[in-house]
């Protein structure tokens, strides 16, 4: 019993050691290139991408995922004086953006997660 339960253990640990995490796919079935962005926003903020030279709208709610077929990315804030700053941002595919609150500079950001 004792052998069964060692050799058991020791196959579970050699199959979790090389586990890697899910990536997120490269591109769709058509090519595109595909990342993700994920809202770290406590209500639903409107992004945009660009997708064949075209800017897509796209609702992303909070604490949720959204794949983002396209080549770049971005959010647009108005802030108190009512100017528009809008931050644009290429995207790699496969890679896993995070929107988020700057509280530094008062505008809706991106960043690289890992």
């Amino acid at each position: 019993m004792k052998k069964a339960y060692a050799v058991l253990v020791l196959f579970f640990a050699i199959a979790t050691s090389g586990a890697q995490p899910q990536q997120p796919p490269k591109s769709t079935r058509t090519g595109s290139p595909v990342s993700i962005v994920r809202s770290d926003a406590s209500s639903p903020v409107t992004i945009e991408y660009r997708a064949n030279n075209q800017w897509q709208q796209l609702r992303l709610e909070p604490g949720k995922d959204a794949n983002v077929a396209g080549d770049r990315i971005r959010v647009a804030t108005t802030r108190e004086d009512k100017a528009i700053v809008t931050v644009d941002l290429p995207v790699e595919a496969g890679k896993k953006y995070r929107l988020l609150w700057n509280t530094q500079t008062g505008i809706w950001d991106f960043s690289l997660t890992n």
